[in-house]
């Protein structure tokens, strides 16, 4: 439905931010109505989005609910204070303008009790921790990846071998045996081994189609040579003008044997290599059914990021009586619905890690371990660069679950930084609140006016260089 987004960043970006930062703006605003509402205080205009005004929707109870041009969230409007509208905030006309809307009793955010501002301030805070817990939640009802089984990478066979007469391809990657998944390359290979002589069906997904799936059928024969079975390193790739060039190995050989020894992984071909740099070394090679025998010499001071041989090395697996050689490729995931109980367990304890880690930031920050990349704040448009990643991979892998994590995230984070105690986040206003509860006295509105107008003059300021920062140094190319 929406793969007109994959491929296309600018577009995934405009969409990411509907999805992602309207929804937790807008849910902070309404968590700051339902707690003013819940304690007394006047809100005179509930907003849909940043004026201008593009309609009144319509009046309840006193306040004014409207849809406005800018899609920024919302905002709430309470009595005797006026953020969206400077030009009419003064006290004596929101009254007026109460009053005529049939409100009788009215209070303004001041006038409501310590603990009262502390619940209205704080609104915002756990409506973004609300509806991280319900997507969460819903993520999990939807489905979480869980491993069902592992694959193996065909790397080569022999071009007679009854595998590659059943139509199996280098490169194939095998999912399943008669129907059956297995744990890892060794339960496949022992899955094989079992059913020695009968009919076996492998389940095939070919590199070039990974969306489709075939069924390609052999009969195994381990008579001559059962459980032979054998990891050796695998040649993944050969530098140009290197020794191994010269030598003609070539990628997919199997290093079989080193100076006539048997080896098994790359950490013994380079330890070997390492002790004999300058000397001429023998290899047996395994090349799709043929052992084919070479020499060389490593070079005592090869170019940068090319060894000494000049060949990259994985290791891989040879199964002698079918000539396969293989490797265990990528996990097999599948979407599994979680139940309600285990689907709210899920969503408490990531809300948990994600607050574990930013409240481990700052210790991080001053012990100088801390990343880069996290250190990077990002604007609006940074997370909406984000968030089309996700978005695009949320349905590249049909898993809806990866954006409404992501939003959860957003929405936490949103949360806790507006709890920081910086003037004029809601943080910075409970800074005041609790001023005046210990010192038993209100701080001038005045002094606490300027406070909030500094602090929004600086936190402007930061919104523009990182605006910038993220258009010169999008965030995606962190994570491509």
């Amino acid at each position: 439905m929406f793969d007109f987004l994959l491929g296309n960043d600018a577009l995934s970006t405009i969409f990411a931010f509907i999805l992602v930062l309207i929804p937790a703006v807008f849910i902070h605003e309404l968590g700051h109505f339902l707690a003013a509402k819940a304690v007394g205080i006047t809100i005179l205009e509930f907003g849909i989005g940043f004026p201008p005004r593009l309609v009144r929707l319509f009046t309840y109870r006193g306040t004014e609910y409207t849809l406005n041009w800018l899609p920024l969230g919302g905002f709430v409007r309470p009595l005797g204070e006026d953020f969206v509208r400077p030009n009419e905030n003064e006290e004596a006309h929101d009254r007026e303008e109460a009053r005529q809307r049939g409100v009788e009793k009215m209070m303004t955010v001041n006038e409501a009790k310590p603990p009262a501002r502390l619940l209205f301030l704080t609104g915002g805070a756990l409506a973004n921790f609300v509806l991280a817990v319900v997507l969460l939640m819903l993520a999990a009802l939807m489905g979480l990846p869980e491993t069902v089984g592992a694959r193996v990478n065909v790397i080569s066979l022999p071009a007679n071998s009854v595998l590659a007469n059943s139509g199996l391809q280098a490169f194939d990657a095998i999912e399943s045996i008669n129907g059956e998944t297995f744990d890892d390359s060794g339960d496949f290979a022992r899955s094989l081994e079992a059913l020695d002589g009968e009919l076996v069906t492998l389940t095939v997904r070919r590199a070039e189609e990974p969306d489709a799936v075939q069924a390609l059928t052999f009969t195994p024969d381990f008579s001559e040579t059962a459980a032979a079975i054998d990891t050796h390193p695998l040649v993944a790739g050969v530098s140009v003008d290197s020794p191994a060039e010269s030598a003609g190995l070539q990628v997919g050989d199997l290093i079989m044997s080193f100076n006539g020894e048997t080896i098994t992984n790359f950490p013994d071909l380079q330890q070997r290599t390492r002790e004999n740099v300058g000397q001429e070394v023998d290899l047996v090679l395994w090349r799709a059914g043929e052992i084919i025998e070479t020499a060389l010499v490593p070079r005592v001071d090869p170019p940068p990021g090319q060894g000494a041989m000049g060949i990259e090395v994985g290791d891989a697996t040879i199964n002698q009586a079918l000539g396969l050689v293989y490797q265990e490729g990528a996990p097999q995931v599948e979407l599994q619905s979680q139940p309600v109980g285990e689907a709210m367990t899920y969503s408490v304890n990531r809300i948990g890690e994600v607050v574990g880690l930013m409240a481990a930031l700052p210790g991080e920050i001053i012990r100088g371990t801390a990343e880069p990349e996290e250190l990077r704040l990002a604007s609006p448009l940074g997370v909406s660069q984000v968030g089309s990643f996700f978005l695009q991979e949320s349905i590249q892998r049909n898993q809806p679950g990866l954006i409404l994590e992501f939003v959860a995230l957003i929405s936490i984070a949103l949360g806790i930084t507006n709890l920081l105690p910086i003037p004029p986040l809601d943080g910075g206003r409970i800074l005041f609140v609790i001023v005046e509860i210990v010192r038993g006295r209100p701080i001038a509105p005045e002094r606490e006016g300027m406070v909030h107008l500094i602090g929004f003059a600086l936190l402007l300021s930061l919104m523009v260089v990182t605006v910038l920062n993220d258009i010169a140094n999008p965030l995606t190319d962190l994570l491509r």
